[in-house]
């Protein structure tokens, strides 16, 4: 299933546009739902946000950096991080 029909909140915030991550990175838009709700969301999509390989790596268009960091913010109003010891 795609993100925007799987998460009505990210649906609302795109309106009548296709999410990139669904129609470019599929992979990633699967393992993005598979996490959806859960703690394991938070290192998951801070690892795609970072450069871990130096810069070995072009990186995502800003269009869809642009879509993660909505998800995370959609994710932390509607799953706040628990608190870490």
């Amino acid at each position: 299933m795609a993100l925007k029909t799987s998460i009505k909140e990210f649906k609302a915030l795109l309106g009548e546009k296709e999410s990139l991550l669904d129609q470019n990175f599929k992979h990633l838009a699967q393992k993005i739902e598979l996490h959806w709700g859960y703690d394991e969301f938070y290192p998951f999509i801070e690892r795609l946000m970072l450069d871990s390989r130096d810069g070995q790596r072009a990186g995502f268009p800003l269009e869809v950096i642009q879509e993660i960091a909505d998800l995370h913010r959609l994710h932390e109003k509607l799953y706040p991080p628990k608190k870490r010891m």
